[in-house]
């Protein structure tokens, strides 16, 4: 599918639906152009009631001057995040006519909890995934969820145990407790893989610390500044549901 074809497509299944932060276009802003990689990206954030489709493209990078009529997308992806059935009648619009392609799925994604459906067409592969499918709803028990939040409490833990250990605690429970204790982390130290999951889950509050790193990110460091610019957007998208249309 053309790169033309699969933004119109989204024009179409999203027609009418709001957008809740500015389009993240990569080619577009010159602040990514020392990125590396061998593809371009953009990200949509279309919001409705209490729900949010984080729409991911992603195609080949060509030649300067090269006709854009030509550009194949490789990858439409849908995030559906919390709960807006309209949204996920929309998304689900972006599979249609598609070839069932399971096995496009990476390896490495099966068994993560979350209920996908990915079709082929053409190159490019459609996948609509309901990441709020994914999520364990029974609490710990106390004494286990104090082992899992200990190393992201102590001032002497590495970058790398922190990352470790949110993963586990946010992997074990989803919950106000967990919001809490992971922005308590990224309120003292940063934390890419805790505001991730925040953004995820909607906690606005964590912005503030993701626009602190982004202001702090280095010259030329275009990879932090492409991942912490999406989060920044998404937790837009999510604060613009509390604002009237």
């Amino acid at each position: 599918m053309r790169l033309q074809d699969a933004q119109k497509l989204l024009d179409r299944c999203f027609s009418g639906t709001r957008e809740g932060a500015p389009r993240l276009h990569e080619p577009s802003d010159a602040r990514f152009a020392g990125r590396g990689g061998a593809v371009w990206l953009e990200y949509r954030w279309y919001v409705r009631e209490r729900g949010m489709a984080e729409v991911f493209l992603k195609w080949d990078r060509v030649p300067a001057g090269a006709s854009p009529s030509a550009v194949e997308a490789t990858v439409l992806r849908t995030h559906l995040l919390g709960q807006s059935p309209m949204l996920a009648q929309r998304a689900l619009r972006t599979v249609e006519g598609g070839t069932p392609a399971p096995e496009r799925v990476l390896d490495v994604l099966r068994g993560d909890g979350i209920r996908r459906e990915c079709v082929a067409k053409g190159r490019t592969t459609v996948t609509v995934e309901h990441w709020e499918s994914r999520g364990p709803v029974a609490l710990l028990d106390a004494a286990r969820f104090e082992e899992l939040a200990a190393p992201l409490e102590a001032e002497d833990s590495t970058p790398e145990a922190r990352h470790e250990a949110v993963q586990r605690l946010a992997d074990a429970e989803r919950s106000p407790r967990v919001a809490d204790v992971l922005l308590r982390l990224v309120a003292r130290k940063p934390s890419l893989m805790a505001l991730r999951i925040l953004s995820e889950w909607g906690e606005v509050k964590a912005r503030e610390f993701v626009q602190r790193d982004l202001a702090s990110v280095t010259p030329g460091n275009a990879a932090d500044l492409w991942a912490l610019t999406a989060l920044d957007r998404r937790l837009e998208a999510w604060a613009s549901l509390a604002r009237p249309a």
